[in-house]
């Protein structure tokens, strides 16, 4: 059954805290990533990138006679520790756990620009939303491999600073890489490889006294607990130190049954098989994302 989602790339923005996802060191270059880590950036390249992003969400917005404030994020970094696979930087993993309970009690940064639209008239309030993620009878479709259907408007101020920074092609582009992402995890996943792998992965788990059979089973038994929590702060730091010790445990034995490797071997078979018929967006999307970042290093110079 076909999809149609209305791409409101701008909840990144009015929603504080959407980040592009990537890691600033040893995650992005070792851990295995779908296409060879295309749709990844350094927390440093995704923060300057924004930065670049905002700058002319603001222009635009300005433009059409519209304040827009920018919104800070939640921190990059623990977004780009995040791996497709669940599998784990020693780095983040020693110190953040899986970033669940020091996420939760960050929370998310105050939306500046929130107080302000709640103040204006409903007909000035509509047409700043209207400017910042455009209407949806100006929408442009695309059609994704899995059946989704994205639609955005590219006259919108969040589309047009897209286009600026990244070129007119970007966001289709994206959410196809996107998609094919999701879909190799996907594949990757169902490979006898990944299967064997994550079985030897739970034997050693169970060895250290837990009881799992998923990569997603820890994460997802961390985000149960830390939710019965409430507003208890002592609760709260407890399962934070459990939620250390079982990340601790869970890349013990990733590396014990190096897991990263069966994930590189099992991915590079999928991808054989799927990067073919999208080799040319692919170029495409890489071209687009290093002319951006060598944008946004000559502009930091």
């Amino acid at each position: 059954m076909r999809r149609l989602l209305w791409l409101a790339a701008a909840a990144c923005f009015l929603v504080a805290g959407c980040t592009a996802s990537g890691h600033e060191g040893r995650a992005g270059g070792e851990l295995p990533r779908p296409l060879s880590g295309a749709v990844h950036f350094s927390a440093g390249q995704a923060d300057a990138l924004r930065g670049m992003e905002e700058k002319e969400i603001r222009s635009c917005m300005r433009e059409r006679g519209h304040v827009y404030r920018t919104a800070p994020v939640s921190d990059p970094r623990r977004l780009a520790a995040e791996n497709p696979y669940g599998l784990l930087d020693a780095d983040w993993a020693e110190d953040d756990g899986y970033g669940i309970t020091a996420g939760h009690l960050a929370g998310r940064p105050q939306d500046p620009n929130a107080s302000y639209v709640s103040s204006l008239p409903k007909a000035e309030r509509a047409a700043w939303e209207k400017a910042l993620l455009g209407e949806e009878e100006n929408h442009r479709t695309l059609a994704l491999p899995d059946g989704m259907e994205i639609g955005y408007d590219p006259r919108s101020c969040v589309e047009v600073a897209s286009s600026t920074v990244y070129g007119k092609r970007w966001t289709e582009l994206r959410y196809l890489m996107e998609s094919l992402t999701n879909d190799i995890v996907t594949a990757v996943r169902d490979t006898p490889r990944f299967r064997d792998a994550e079985r030897a992965w739970a034997d050693c788990m169970a060895e250290r006294g837990h009881g799992y059979r998923k990569l997603s089973e820890p994460r997802s038994q961390t985000e149960r607990r830390l939710e019965k929590t409430g507003q208890d702060p002592v609760a709260q730091r407890s399962v934070g130190r459990d939620e250390l010790a079982l990340a601790h445990d869970d890349l013990a034995c990733q590396r014990d049954t190096d897991l990263a490797r069966a994930v590189a071997e099992a991915q590079a078979k999928v991808e054989a098989k799927s990067r073919g018929p999208w080799r040319r967006e692919i170029e495409e999307y890489r071209t687009l994302k290093a002319s951006a970042l060598v944008t946004a290093e000559r502009a930091a110079a």
